[in-house]
């Protein structure tokens, strides 16, 4: 599982309209992936394996699953003023951080900033895109989930809606950086999460893409048309 696979229900949600009734596609990826991690580490709340007799108990907890990785993605994007030993620790044995990790390595080269700071950012932008799926639970009015997507998907996003959502204080204030960085570490933090929203919607772009076929047969048809009528 990675982060692709969580981005991608999230735009499936947004194609669907809404969350669906039954099982929830994100409180399934969200509670299995915690769900190992908690009866790997913790003993206080056993994870009971998933069974047809316990689907009402699992839907219970739909807001749960996202929930809780929300939870702990404000840990960590309110955990940096000073904490470097709390955050590394908490994102090593964290899952969430794990499927984040790819991206705040490069997030802090690209930007050169560090590591800790990097890993503020990509929480922030994750949480941020999560809080508009249906379970998650929090305010999503900040800005215009659909607006945004589609300008991920062509690589062109309206740096404006840093500014506008307020995103470019609050990283400013939780970090330390300046403005203007805090504003282009967002962008370059977004459009590494676009690129996965590119994979998570070309399945919908890639289906149309039959007519080869249809040119084919109707120039073979035109030529062996021809060549008969001049031959007869």
């Amino acid at each position: 599982m990675s982060m692709e696979d969580i981005l991608k229900v999230l735009v499936n949600s947004r194609q669907q309209g809404g969350s669906q009734q039954g099982a929830d596609p994100m409180t399934q990826l969200i509670g299995g992936l915690l769900g190992g991690a908690q009866s790997q580490g913790q003993s206080h709340a056993p994870i009971a394996p998933p069974s047809y007799y316990q689907q009402q108990q699992q839907s219970q907890q739909q807001t749960g699953g996202l929930g809780d990785m929300m939870g702990l993605l404000e840990m960590v994007m309110g955990g940096n003023q000073g904490s470097t030993g709390m955050q590394s620790s908490f994102a090593g044995g964290n899952p969430i951080m794990l499927l984040l990790e790819p991206y705040v390595g490069k997030l802090a080269k690209k930007m050169n900033i560090p590591p800790q700071i990097a890993m503020t950012v990509v929480s922030f932008v994750a949480y941020k895109l999560l809080a508009h799926h249906p379970t998650s639970g929090r305010d999503s009015n900040s800005f215009n989930l659909d607006a945004l997507l589609g300008q991920m998907n062509s690589g062109k996003i309206d740096k404006n809606i840093y500014q506008t959502s307020g995103m470019v204080s609050e990283i400013s204030r939780s970090t330390g950086l300046d403005e203007a960085t805090a504003a282009k570490t967002l962008d370059a933090a977004f459009n590494m999460f676009g690129k996965q929203i590119k994979t998570a919607a070309a399945p919908a772009t890639a289906k149309p893409k039959v007519t080869p076929g249809v040119k084919g047969l109707r120039s073979t048809g035109m030529k062996s048309g021809v060549k008969t009528k001049r031959s007869g």
